[in-house]
């Protein structure tokens, strides 16, 4: 049974976009079974799963983190370089962001961390020892809501203020915000544009977060490694242990495939 599950949910893990979309549709089916019966044969006609695939198409490129349909946003760098950008998200963390800063100065690699704004204001001395130490900072907005469960005026809201912790703190603008989870919708970008943003995704995604142990996690990493590839990993929301004992790992592992460690703004675009 266990087995079962952990294969379905990691499908949907790596396949949350298209999960998404079946997803909605299947949900939508379900809301347009609840019709009166007076709809019985509109209903029949199948024309509503239709319109509900139709709706999950429209929203899948808002939850698919390769997709720029609705706006552009970085995913990754130029695939013809062979660099690599960690970053790290919902931090900062009192014990998990100190040991990945100690670990980067010691590879002298320099990372970008999307900093969740409550967090920031929490713990100002490590968004100012990240600074310190040459690290970028983006937002991860203000206290880590999905924006596409969000009205137009709460997304905003939180991009804001997330945007507005992070430079308080830090001293300088925040040039760069990554949205929670990734979702966003059309609105949510423009939003972030309007407010001089940059919108940074991820192309290499080992899934820390689910704790599958700092092996898998190392194995997901450098398997898929590519030039110009964004990693995202996690220093922040719950025990980031795993991901601290991968990190030297994946650091060395890529060294000798001859990778080199750059913040996102100094990734090339294509």
């Amino acid at each position: 049974m266990d087995f079962g599950y952990d294969k379905l949910r990691n499908w949907v893990h790596e396949n949350y976009h298209t999960a998404y979309v079946l997803g909605t549709g299947a949900i939508a089916l379900g809301l347009w079974s609840l019709l009166p019966s007076k709809f019985r044969t509109l209903k029949l006609l199948g024309g509503g799963y239709a319109a509900c695939l139709a709706l999950g198409a429209a929203l899948e490129p808002c939850v698919n983190f390769r997709s720029s349909l609705y706006g552009p946003v970085i995913s990754h760098g130029s695939r013809s370089e062979p660099k690599f950008a960690f970053t790290f998200d919902d931090g900062p963390h009192p014990d998990n962001t100190p040991k990945i800063l100690d670990i980067l100065a010691r590879e002298n690699i320099k990372a970008t961390f999307f900093c969740v704004g409550e967090n920031a204001l929490l713990y100002p001395e490590l968004i100012c020892r990240i600074k310190a130490e040459g690290h970028l900072l983006g937002s991860h907005s203000f206290s880590h809501k999905n924006l596409m469960a969000c009205t137009p005026a709460e997304s905003l809201d939180q991009i804001r203020r997330g945007i507005e912790a992070v430079s308080r703190v830090s001293g300088e603008p925040c040039r760069f915000i990554r949205p929670p989870y990734g979702m966003r919708y059309p609105w949510t970008l423009r939003q972030a544009y309007s407010l001089g943003q940059q919108v940074v995704l991820w192309s290499n995604w080992p899934r820390d977060w689910q704790l599958p142990g700092e092996e898998v996690i190392i194995e997901r990493v450098v398997n898929d490694a590519q030039y110009g590839d964004i990693v995202l990993l996690h220093d922040g929301g719950g025990d980031r242990t795993q991901t601290v004992l991968a990190l030297p790992v994946i650091i060395e592992k890529l060294r000798e495939r001859g990778f080199s460690f750059v913040r996102v703004d100094e990734l090339q675009s294509e």
